[in-house]
């Protein structure tokens, strides 16, 4: 079934080319684009066939070519930086233009809701737009990962789970406590699904399993043209209830009216390295209390040894000495020394991980058509032996004029993704890193890559967790993959010169495969499990989005423009979600669903509906003073009987003071001021408002258990509403060589829907209700300036930064706070009048002045409760993009930086816990820091000397979250970028456009972080899942990575 649906897509996109191909017309004129102040080639200029649907784009080259009739005519050539300029064809088939540039005005046209285009200047909001071309080079798998520090009130986070991995986006803060805070993904005006299906479950402490990705994971960079990120609910109103976090405009490349067929080649090759491992320490083996009694004494081979016993797995014996040891666990293993083996051994388990990207893609047009068709393919090795990625993609786009009334286009995206043995993360027992970080350090890798005994036995330093890190490289097996396709149709047609109506029908379907195994003979405490266990996961979604619009545009007066809008959204979403879990295999190596003794299933469908209708406006006097207006109202099915219809509005306008005011021959090029309301609901995910039930695989007499959900629903269940004022100016000097961009905004959410504890003499665990309010107040800053500008050498460089606080104004009577997630050691927390995202935990005891209060015996003491020991809201966000160009040559580099904010870290609870960290290797004459009080009650500095494990896991075992509560700031050098335009070494192959050789560095380095964090080899950016709250918490994940390697694109 696969083959043939990847045969029916090829065998598509091969007939589009050879239909594109055969539209070329006759008569052609070409040319060159070249800027007046230093003649350098300008791309992106739009080429039109005055009264005529023909038109074309400069290439990087500045180049050109447009079919025309007769060779006559005039062209007309545009661009947002250049004022316009005309040419007479007269017969002419070369042509050279230079254009100035335009320093009255922005003329840029963004892309705003539903893929209407409005001009920047009339935005009465703010929005950003980051280029196609800046995401296929240092490129990310995962496109969203490019946007960090590229886009001012955006916080953008990797899960720490390596390639292919899920990605969370946060703008402007938390506006819902317990919902979904990440942006609506659109692409070519279609949502699509975003959600990581099967990502951790906020209910396991410290993260778990392995991360299948999310929607934006699929997008191909190649195809993108521009992203246009829309911040909080007012320039997204009009996307409903799913825009109010924001959203993210994604527009794709197609091919242009009157463009020759142009064939675009990328190829990518990058290889990554370990950036930060953890530092170990060497000095100490397994056992208790600096002790190796523990250990049996035995004979092995006529010579007398200690034998560590299957019963310990932590590091507090005694200090290595050379002698002889053996392993109960490993006899193979034989005699060998108690020595360290040094700090690099976990070096040693990484591979070089490498990822091939090669796309080709052609795009032209004829009078009638425009086309753009591409064809992609990915190959990652990750870092961890055995673990792979594979992603191919087609994608095709296909636009025709059928007369002056009628236009209409489709696009086609399908995506073939396939991985092998995902690298799990967190505590779960698949986590690789984990038992890295606990391995005796007497062991080496080659030694620990003998992994299994002949018999099928683990070889293992204990019976139980940790695992030979081998063995579960070896014998925790996954393979996955996905079928994706999306795309639209859409047709618009002229009724009237100022009267269009426009139809479009869009989806976005998928189907997850997952497996996974746990091999037989696995040494742990469950029984079933040392039998093995396999996993399988059958996952289908698909999303319906359909709209209709009707606009209006016309000149009320000569003075006065207008634009009108009327639509309605229909929205269907269906989630099947079907697993299988068997353990205890009766035949050894079988792994197969029939072959477990014990079997679980699992089959859950969710469905949601959503109408909605729609009208906005916007009304220009003069060009220079614009007001905008909107109103939606959202018909929910998740929502309560009476509260399933909401209606939200939004108003916005701009002012461009400048030409009001006529201000020419000033440094002031450009001034506009803006303001912004808007609202915004958000309803709630399906099966909220009645009693649900769970069927059980036991039966009595025939019948099957049933029992009700745990938590009690809310019949009469309201959507959360967001309610924003943005304000802003937008300045622009010296004829554009400096510009700066400023938003201030304030919004509040209420009625937030809230899972809350009940006693459990009810029945019932939690209950729901509407109740609360989060708001967010924050700055954001854009400046953009080109220091530098000669003949040969330019110099761009953009700042941003950005502030946000998200404050608790209240909960719910008689509730003071809010658990958010939660483990053993800490929680996140939601307190009225307190900032959003406090960590909570017990904090060292401390004396009346404020020392550390020790217990009789030395040993650090905790406070009796708990008390807010950080936060994990950041205290600003910023990014510095310098970009040189030099001849044919440029270079570009990305700085970004995450300053404040706290998390907290599983990895040094864990090596404190087990005495595995560098952070533990000091073992000789430990004195707390800290008082003793005396029987006669006063305190005195201690003088007891600790023994090494009574020193450290009196942080840890005594639960002192103080300790391992650590500030997440960074400073990254996140990307370097260095190119050379290599096509005027290749002049003799004419048919060649452009070409460009790029070398290319992604994660190059930290050039500032927490000194623990480092030791640790913890990453700073990187929660457990894609959610708020994990952000606040560090678990055992995949170690971040540098890469390196080179970027190839040419034209012809």
């Amino acid at each position: 079934m696969k083959k043939r649906l990847l045969t029916k897509f090829f065998s598509l996109g091969l007939g589009l080319l050879a239909f594109c191909l055969g539209l070329e017309a006759q008569s052609v004129v070409s040319g060159t684009v070249v800027s007046a102040s230093d003649a350098s080639p300008i791309a992106g200029v739009t080429v039109t066939l005055q009264g005529a649907d023909k038109a074309t784009v400069t290439d990087e080259a500045g180049k050109f070519s447009l079919q025309v009739p007769n060779l006559s005519g005039t062209l007309n050539f545009s661009h947002s930086a250049m004022k316009p300029q005309t040419e007479n064809i007269n017969g002419r088939t070369s042509i050279r233009v230079v254009m100035t540039a335009d320093d009255k005005e922005l003329t840029e046209v963004v892309v705003t809701a539903f893929g209407i285009e409005r001009k920047r200047k009339a935005l009465g909001y703010s929005a950003q737009v980051v280029n196609g071309s800046e995401l296929t080079q240092a490129r990310e798998t995962n496109v969203a990962n490019a946007l960090k520090g590229k886009v001012a009130g955006v916080f953008v986070s990797a899960s720490a789970t390596g390639p292919g991995g899920s990605s969370y986006v946060n703008i402007r803060g938390a506006s819902s406590f317990q919902g979904d805070n990440q942006p609506l993904y659109v692409v070519d005006g279609v949502p699509i699904d975003n959600q990581t299906v099967g990502a951790p479950d906020l209910g396991n402490s410290r993260g778990t399993s392995r991360d299948y990705g999310d929607g934006i994971g699929n997008i191909l960079p190649d195809d993108i043209d521009n992203i246009t990120i829309l911040k909080g609910p007012n320039g997204a109103a009009l996307y409903g209830a799913r825009g109010a976090n924001g959203v993210v405009l994604i527009t794709t490349k197609k091919g242009r009216a009157g463009q020759r067929a142009t064939i675009d080649v990328n190829s990518n090759a990058t290889w990554e390295r370990p950036n930060v491992l953890p530092q170990r320490q060497n000095s100490y083996g397994p056992g208790y209390n600096e002790s190796i009694d523990s250990w049996d004494l035995v004979t092995v081979n006529g010579q007398q040894v200690r034998r560590l016993p299957d019963w310990i797995p932590d590091m507090w014996g005694a200090k290595f000495d050379g002698q002889p040891i053996s392993l109960l666990m490993w006899p193979s293993l034989g005699v060998i020394p108690y020595t360290g083996q040094g700090s690099d051994e976990v070096r040693k388990f990484y591979q070089t991980g490498s990822t091939f990207t090669n796309t080709v893609g052609i795009s032209g047009g004829s009078d009638k058509v425009n086309y753009r068709v591409s064809a992609s393919d990915l190959r990652n090795s990750s870092i961890f032996p055995t673990s792979t990625l594979n992603r191919q993609t087609v994608n095709a786009r296909l636009g025709f004029q059928a007369n002056n009334k009628l236009y209409v286009e489709t696009r086609i995206n399908y995506i073939r993704q396939g991985g092998k043995n995902r690298p799990g993360y967190g505590t779960d027992i698949n986590t690789i890193a984990m038992s890295l970080n606990r391995f005796p350090a007497f062991l080496t890798m080659d030694m620990l890559k003998d992994y299994k005994t002949p018999s099928g036995q683990a070889n293992n330093w204990t019976d139980g967790r940790p695992f030979n890190p081998y063995w579960v490289l070896n014998e925790f097996l996954s393979s996955d993959s996905r079928d994706r396709v999306n795309g639209y149709l859409l047709a618009r047609y002229k009724i009237a010169p100022w009267l269009t109506f426009q139809a479009r029908a869009g989806t976005d379907f998928y189907f997850d495969v997952r497996d996974s195994r746990i091999g037989v003979n696995t040494p742990t405490g469950s029984f079933n499990l040392r039998r093995g266990q396999v996993d399988n996961a059958r996952i289908r979604v698909k999303e319906e989005n359909a709209d209709i619009l009707l606009t209006a545009t016309k000149n009320l007066s000569s003075n006065l423009s207008s634009t009108f809008s009327v639509g309605a959204n229909y929205l269907n979403r269906n989630q099947q979600q079907m697993t299988l879990q068997g353990n205890n295999l009766n035949v050894d190596g079988l792994y197969n669903i029939i072959n477990a003794g014990v079997v679980v299933a699992n089959d859950r469908l969710t469905r949601k509906r959503m109408n909605s209708v729609y009208f906005t406006g916007q009304l220009g006097w003069k060009n220079y003073f614009f007001l905008d207006f909107s109103g939606r109202n959202d018909w929910s099915s998740t929502l309560g009987i009476n509260n399933y219809s909401f209606f939200y509005p939004s108003v916005s306008g701009s002012f461009v003071f400048t030409d009001a005011f006529k201000l020419e021959n000033t440094p002031l090029s450009f001034g506009k001021v803006r303001l912004s309301y808007a609202q915004a609901g958000k309803d709630a995910s399906p099966y909220q408002t009645e009693i649900g039930y769970n069927l059980s695989t036991t039966s009595y007499n025939g019948q099957r258990f049933a029992s009700i959900l745990g938590t009690i629903p809310l019949v009469d269940l309201k959507n959360e509403l967001t309610t924003s004022v943005e304000a802003g100016a937008e300045l622009r000097f010296l004829k554009n060589r400096l510009g700066i961009d400023f938003t201030y905004y304030s919004s509040g959410t209420k009625n937030q829907i809230l899972r809350v504890d009940i006693p459990a003499g009810t029945g019932f665990s939690s209950k729901l209700i509407n109740a609360g309010e989060i708001t967010n107040k924050g700055i954001e800053l854009m400046v953009n300036a080109t220091p530098v500008q000669s003949k040969n050498f330019t110099w761009d460089a953009t700042i941003n930064f950005s502030r946000n606080r998200s404050k608790v104004v209240e909960l719910s009577p008689g509730i003071n706070s809010l658990s958010l997630y939660s483990t053993s050691e800490m929680s996140i927390e939601a307190r009225p009048g307190q900032p959003y995202g406090n960590i909570v935990g017990y904090a060292y005891k401390r004396t009346p002045d404020g020392d550390k209060w020790l217990t009789s015996d030395g040993r650090y003491q905790r406070e009796t409760t708990t008390s807010v020991l950080g936060n994990i809201q950041p205290k600003f966000l910023g990014g510095i993009n310098n970009a040189f160009n030099y001849k044919n040559f440029s270079l570009s580099f990305l700085i970004d930086a995450r300053v404040g904010g706290k998390i907290f870290s599983y990895s040094k609870l864990q090596q404190w816990s087990n005495g595995t960290g560098k952070g533990t290797e000091n073992g000789e004459n430990l004195i707390s820091d800290g008082m003793i009080q005396g029987t006669d009650g006063k305190f005195s500095p201690s003088t007891l000397v600790l023994g090494r494990q009574a020193y450290y896991t009196a942080m840890s075992y005594g639960n002192i979250g103080e300790e391992f509560v650590l500030d997440a700031s960074y400073v990254a050098l996140r990307e370097i970028v260095l190119g050379y335009n290599i096509g005027k070494h290749l002049k003799n192959l004419k048919f060649l456009k452009s070409a460009k050789l790029s070398a290319v560095c992604r994660n190059v380095a930290y050039l500032y972080q927490n000194k623990e964090i480092k030791q640790m080899g913890a990453n700073p950016e990187g929660g457990f899942g894609p959610f708020t709250v994990a952000q606040g918490f560090e678990s055992t994940g995949v170690p971040n990575t540098r890469s390196v390697g080179v970027n190839l694109s040419f034209s012809f």
